[in-house]
């Protein structure tokens, strides 16, 4: 089991250019409006009933294993409550949260359950499970339903500033995903395969791949295509995507691993545990917050 990482501050782990863009966002004319219309029934209330209704919801009694190991991330994670979990029919390795901050659902596919391992599992809940702790679920809804916002709206800065910028925060959101998935399966190797596996490797090859050499390439991306001609092609090629390429998403977690980032937070949360609960707290607490023990 992975360890419990006591009082960790997504503050400390999350991307640099997520945090900014989602500043920006958050200071465009007109936002606070739109998060209203998106908090209304016709946005969220509706999806949220059509997903309950649909999809299988995991829970202890229906499938303990599952929730048992979703659990274990959200714990590792130090987050307080579980949030509610429902799988989707589809054989892509795909998984999202929805809902907003305050009631937010995490959705993964049967093909993420049946293709990956259990800790490739863990990284891809945990990275839903870090975009919940970082806050981002209304402004990824947001993402989602742009068209119906802008729609709706009919105000040109809504499809001439919001969109462009939304999409630019959810792509540098998945970076911070990314290493709140990797806190949660604590190994670099895992949460590549799991990524390689998003990216297209062939279930019949699944035990035969390289990581190795799939870091390679990865590492190596940005220096490849660096020219000016090749770096305005990359940018017309995913401004209007949500997600940035998988191959962007390797490098960038290798970079953040290679930096000695996830080092010191593994190091600097290691909790300690209470003789009388057996609950794992951090080391300068000198009370037990779950038994009240002031004996360690």
């Amino acid at each position: 089991m992975a360890q419990i990482l006591a009082n960790l501050n997504p503050a400390d782990y999350e991307h640099e250019m997520d945090k900014a863009a989602l500043d920006k966002v958050k200071k465009i004319p007109l936002v606070p409006k739109i998060v209203n219309f998106v908090l209304n029934w016709t946005v969220i209330r509706s999806s949220i009933i059509a997903m309950c209704g649909t999809n299988f919801h995991v829970t202890k009694d229906a499938c303990p294993d599952l929730f048992n190991l979703a659990k274990d991330v959200t714990d590792t994670l130090d987050m307080t409550k579980l949030p509610d979990l429902y799988m989707q029919q589809g054989y892509y390795i795909n998984a999202y949260t929805t809902g907003h901050q305050g009631d937010a659902y995490i959705v993964v596919s049967t093909g993420a359950v049946d293709k990956l391992t259990e800790e490739e599992l863990k990284f891809v809940i945990g990275h839903e499970t870090g975009h919940i702790k970082s806050g981002h679920v209304l402004y990824h809804v947001m993402a989602a339903q742009l068209g119906q916002i802008i729609q709706a709206s009919g105000i040109p800065i809504v499809a001439t500033i919001l969109g462009p910028a939304l999409l630019y925060w959810n792509r540098m959101s998945e970076f911070t995903a990314d290493r709140a998935g990797l806190l949660a399966c604590q190994d670099l190797n895992v949460a590549l395969s799991a990524i390689m596996k998003m990216s297209g490797l062939p279930e019949k090859y699944y035990n035969k791949a390289s990581i190795e050499g799939f870091m390679k390439p990865a590492k190596e991306f940005d220096i490849d295509y660096s020219n000016l001609p090749d770096t305005i092609l990359k940018f017309l090629d995913v401004w209007d995507n949500d997600h940035p390429w998988t191959i962007r998403r390797a490098a960038e977690l290798i970079k953040w691993y290679d930096s000695g980032e996830y080092d010191r937070i593994i190091k600097s949360t290691e909790p300690k545990i209470c003789p009388v609960c057996g609950k794992a707290i951090a080391k300068n607490v000198d009370v037990c917050p779950m038994c009240g023990n002031k004996k360690f």
